[in-house]
């Protein structure tokens, strides 16, 4: 006899398993971040440590980027991991430069900025899966300043703005193609941009 299984009973069991993902991504960050401190001096541990979340961000954001380009969608399995590991590797610096305020402020600037994404989204200009993104550019940008975050998806939107045009030039000689813009490349770039620059600016 075949067992068939619905979508709801699906559901849960995806939420866990995306959950035990971002857990463990929470700790392989934080476990990355105390060993890469652990081999520098203290007085580079900080600067070499923003560096190298950079870098991670820019390795799997490009990954998300690709995905959301190729299918206009983010995956929870890819967005909340990712979250789970910058939260988990900024917590493993703050243990070893003790710079706390810091992580504060990156933790509450990440809530404010899945906060104000969130609203978007309800409006419509933005997917939900660009929200859960804006979990992990708030938690990245937001480690550098109050106001990185805000710039990142003002950065994003300026990017994506000639792409934009051409869909709604393409909307209008072929009304029934798929013209959605996959947000995703923009907001990882305009994030990386950001930071990039304020890493410079240390």
């Amino acid at each position: 006899m075949t067992t068939t299984i619905t979508p709801t009973s699906q559901t849960p069991l995806s939420r866990v398993g995306v959950m035990w993902l971002a857990a463990g991504a929470a700790v392989g960050g934080f476990a990355a971040s105390t060993a890469l401190s652990a081999l520098l001096p203290a007085d580079m541990r900080l600067l070499v440590g923003e560096g190298v979340a950079l870098i991670a961000f820019v390795a799997a954001g490009a990954l998300l980027a690709i995905l959301d380009a190729t299918t206009r969608r983010l995956p929870n399995r890819g967005t909340i991991p990712l979250a789970g590991g910058m939260l988990g590797y900024w917590l493993g610096l703050a243990l070893t430069t003790g710079q706390w305020q810091l992580l504060t402020q990156a933790v509450l600037c990440a809530i404010a900025l899945t906060i104000i994404t969130g609203i978007i989204a309800t409006i419509g200009s933005l997917a939900f899966g660009d929200v859960k993104l804006a979990i992990t550019i708030g938690l990245l940008t937001g480690w550098f300043s109050w106001m990185l975050p805000l710039y990142a998806i003002a950065a994003g939107y300026l990017l994506a703005i000639p792409h934009a045009a051409i869909l709604i030039a393409r909307r209008r000689r072929h009304p029934d193609a798929d013209n959605r813009l996959p947000f995703g490349p923009y907001l990882v770039a305009g994030a990386t941009l950001v930071t990039f620059l304020a890493l410079l600016a240390r």
